[in-house]
């Protein structure tokens, strides 16, 4: 008889929370916004909200290195912060190389809409004063 011999498996829901933590900090006296964790649908509104507020004469300038992880809907919040800020030059992205989601970022043109630094002294090094 057909179906004889199957077992129905039932798994758990994959789903597990991830965490994101969001710190401001002041490096030689400019305000930088630190993300580290995973980046993703769960978070990235409240990410959105957070950022925009940070925006400080309109200049934003976000630390990404402590990312592991990011989604497109991470990836379409981040265009639309660029967006409002409307010039590369104001909205700062510090990201090593080597970074796990460097490759990405790259990929899909993140950096045509902002300026990107490897450390965030690198970036602060090279503002005019």
């Amino acid at each position: 008889m057909r179906g004889e011999g199957r077992r129905r498996r039932e798994y758990a829901p994959a789903v597990t929370p991830y965490e994101l933590e969001v710190r401001e900090l002041s490096v030689g006296g400019v305000a930088v916004v630190e993300l580290a964790g995973e980046l993703d649908l769960t978070n990235a509104g409240e990410v959105e909200r957070e950022l925009v507020a940070s925006v400080y004469d309109d200049t934003l300038i976000l630390d990404l290195n402590g990312v592991a992880f990011i989604d497109s809907a991470a990836l379409h919040m981040l265009f639309r912060v660029a967006r409002q800020i409307g010039d590369p030059q104001r909205f700062a992205i510090v990201l090593e190389p080597m970074a796990p989601i460097a490759r990405t970022l790259e990929i899909v043109g993140l950096d045509g809409v902002a300026t990107f630094r490897a450390t965030t002294e690198e970036l602060v090094e090279g503002a005019p004063s």
